[in-house]
């Protein structure tokens, strides 16, 4: 417990605004503007899939002569399909791999995000949920030990309601920053798999027991800010005191969300960066100037997409890095 209680408050004292550089190549490229013509293929992470698909539509009203195709499967099935060649693109929600990175795969970021515990809000042990939260130690047993639990067992209550857990398929980006802020592995998580957020969203809707985490932007309506229908983010106790403090007061709006990741207040092992990336720097200039458009024009589209868009200092970066 000294373990994880040490990590995590330096979590929450420095949270998601603990700058993470993306790799960067800085050879000259001049930007291409008109006269675009070609295609390429994107693939990857259910969490980018709507913004890229977004920037891919209106890059082509742009452009008509190109042609982009978008490809939603997970963070792991985009990078097996980039490294052998089925696409240009991978959209990706979590670190690169050392054998990834060493693969020769070049990323650079689109916008930043986190991962987040939900329950059904009409789950009848709420009210014990939100007053004390659950700890890590708590998380980690429910979603690693394998075993039918209660909610009274991680409530301390009389409650014999068993928990539902739900977990993201094998490869899913969320299942790897879930896992790292319990200090595990994704392929140590148990539970009811489920593909994409949208699904597991439902699912938690339709069961009143469930317990399960995805992305921010999937726990929010992203046109109003606010909680999709019963859909309740779960208070994490990094103190381990058994309720809930100022820094762990879940946030109920996606801009409070966006806030506390920028501000350091959500724990670091739960936020991550956005990427895409691609066999090396491209030299196409069709995929170049696909890349200068989302860092530039369609960073409007990130806060569309329930995204927090990338500050000056990542877009900076992230551009030098075209050049």
């Amino acid at each position: 417990m000294k373990r994880f209680l040490g990590f995590l408050i330096l979590g929450v004292v420095f949270g998601c605004n603990s700058p993470k550089p993306p790799s960067m190549d800085s050879a000259g490229q001049e930007p291409v503007t008109q006269n675009l013509k070609g295609s390429f293929s994107v693939s990857g992470a259910y969490a980018l899939y709507p913004l890229v698909l977004t920037l891919a539509d209106q890059f082509m009203l742009t452009h008509p002569d190109v042609k982009i195709e978008v490809t939603r499967v997970s963070t792991g099935e985009g990078l097996a399909s980039l490294l052998t060649g089925k696409c240009q693109l991978a959209m990706i929600s979590r670190d690169l791999t050392d054998e990834e990175s060493s693969a020769g795969i070049w990323v650079i970021p689109l916008a930043k995000d986190g991962v987040a515990p939900v329950v059904n809000q009409r789950n009848p042990n709420i009210e014990k949920i939100l007053a004390q939260g659950i700890s890590p130690d708590e998380f980690m047993q429910v979603f690693t030990s394998g075993k039918q639990m209660t909610w009274g067992e991680i409530l301390a209550s009389d409650s014999k309601d068993k928990i539902s857990v739900l977990i993201r398929e094998e490869g899913a980006g969320a299942s790897e920053v879930w896992a790292s802020f319990l200090y595990k592995r994704a392929s140590d998580l148990k539970g009811g798999s489920v593909n994409g957020d949208e699904e597991l969203i439902k699912r938690i809707q339709e069961d009143p027991l469930a317990l399960g985490f995805c992305n921010f932007s999937y726990a929010f309506d992203v046109a109003t800010g606010e909680r999709k229908k019963d859909i309740q983010i779960v208070p994490c106790d990094l103190d381990f005191d058994d309720k809930i403090g100022r820094v762990e007061v879940p946030f109920s709006t996606l801009q409070e969300g966006h806030r506390s990741l920028w501000l350091g207040f959500y724990p670091d092992l739960l936020c991550r960066e956005l990427t895409i990336g691609s066999m090396g720097k491209p030299t196409d200039p069709v995929i170049l100037e696909f890349l200068r458009y989302a860092l530039n024009e369609g960073q409007s589209d990130v806060k569309k997409a329930g995204f927090c868009p990338l500050n000056n200092v990542y877009l900076e970066y992230a551009r030098n890095s075209l050049k």
